[in-house]
């Protein structure tokens, strides 16, 4: 039997919050898997209905959570920018200046962009296939498109779409794609790497 309340606590981050029952007592904890709309952001004073259940601790806690009044499409989308969000954008901005500058191609920052939406396509088209059973995409072929480049695009479809956004091991893998491909780009594209590079093909040739 549904139930009502009041959101009364939310945490973006972790993905959780506490419903105030109308009918009186103690908090009730949900957690962002129990949402009918996923994609929606809680707000603070929200009215839902729900049903209780019990955690994966044991504990009570709602399940089937819907907002009274439904959330627009566009809700999803006005979510405070995450850590990670606000990482890619800043890179994103530093290829930019950098090209500005004429440190390196236009074209890097071209394929950034397109490598990027096209990350964000195949995590969406993932995640239809999960939803619907259906043939899913490689988590191989998805940090493949990270190392390249389109690792701005993976963290803004985490966030926004909710996949692949809480398995540890691949956030894991995620960020190890992400710190090689800023490491290649500084490589190949700053003043340091070409010294290091430089270094390291006389110290090669030395050797040989």
């Amino acid at each position: 039997m549904s139930k009502q309340g009041t959101i009364v606590q939310w945490n973006h981050h972790k993905g959780f919050g506490f419903i105030r029952p109308q009918a009186g007592g103690d908090n009730v904890f949900f957690h962002v898997s129990a949402l009918a709309e996923r994609q929606s952001r809680p707000r603070i004073n929200e009215r839902v209905y729900y049903q209780l259940g019990t955690s994966q601790n044991g504990k009570i806690a709602a399940k089937s959570v819907q907002f009274v009044k439904s959330h627009s499409g566009m809700y999803k989308y006005t979510a405070p920018m995450s850590k990670a969000q606000g990482f890619s954008v800043l890179f994103l901005a530093l290829v930019a200046g950098w090209v500005w500058l004429a440190r390196c191609p236009y074209w890097v920052l071209i394929g950034y962009i397109c490598l990027s939406i096209v990350t964000f396509a195949v995590y969406a088209h993932d995640k239809r296939a999960a939803q619907k059973d259906a043939w899913r995409t490689k988590e191989a072929s998805l940090h493949l498109l990270a190392v390249l480049g389109g690792w701005p695009g993976a963290l803004w479809a985490q966030k926004i779409l909710r996949h692949k956004s809480q398995k540890q091991p691949f956030k894991a893998i995620l960020w190890l794609t992400i710190i090689v491909n800023i490491t290649l780009f500084m490589l190949m594209f700053t003043p340091f790497g070409a010294h290091f590079m430089h270094n390291m093909a006389a110290y090669v040739s030395n050797i040989i």
